[in-house]
């Protein structure tokens, strides 16, 4: 007899592979900036709940620094933007247990949340 929750969970990765590879056609299509973060962000979520948490991390890292970079924001508010995609990141490593990286986005974190607070 079948597994119906590993058919369900199978059934769940191929679907959100499609999902996956169809955001990244659309990334790659789009050119401005904010088109970019929330297909990056979509992307992140997609891996997220594939419990593929190494790869939504650097997606939601790729959509911080797509913030960052924004050259007609001003750097308070960039910082305010990006802060919540490397909070996400940062839960991704810590499910991931990548140490490494994990102190890494914490001390962005850190200089995101002094430049919020300085402006």
């Amino acid at each position: 007899m079948r597994d119906f929750s590993e058919g369900f969970r199978v059934d769940r990765m191929r679907s959100g592979n499609a999902a996956v590879y169809i955001l990244k056609e659309q990334f790659e299509k789009f050119s401005s900036s904010p088109q970019k973060v929330e297909t990056c962000e979509s992307i992140a979520s997609c891996f997220y709940q594939l419990e593929q948490y190494e790869d939504a991390a650097g997606w939601y890292e790729t959509a911080g620094k797509l913030i960052l970079s924004e050259p007609t924001v001003t750097p308070a508010i960039k910082a305010l933007s990006a802060l919540s995609v490397y909070e996400r990141a940062l839960d991704c490593y810590r499910k991931e247990e990548d140490e490494e990286r994990f102190t890494e986005c914490s001390t962005l974190i850190r200089e995101l949340k002094r430049a919020c607070a300085s402006a």
